[in-house]
């Protein structure tokens, strides 16, 4: 699996959400929404009729997950290996 986190660098539950994404083996790409107005829309363009303006938000295998607590309810909702 793969996820995006869409974030700032002074983000701490952002930081926190890729840790809990990394440790469970799911490959993370950051991007820094602060950097440019494109990366705020990629997110918005994600995030779609919800209006989070919230970060961290995250897509998973190009499915929109939310932030930090809708990540770990759907990471404790994976198989266990």
């Amino acid at each position: 699996m793969k996820a995006t986190v869409f974030g700032t660098t002074k983000c701490v539950w952002c930081d926190r959400v890729s840790v809990m994404l990394k440790d469970a083996k799911i490959e993370v790409n950051k991007i820094d929404i602060s950097e440019s107005q494109d990366n705020f829309k990629q997110m918005k363009a994600h995030v779609g009729k919800t209006k989070m303006n919230t970060v961290p938000q995250v897509v998973i295998d190009d499915q929109f997950i939310g932030g930090y607590t809708e990540v770990e309810r759907f990471i404790n909702h994976l198989p266990k290996e």
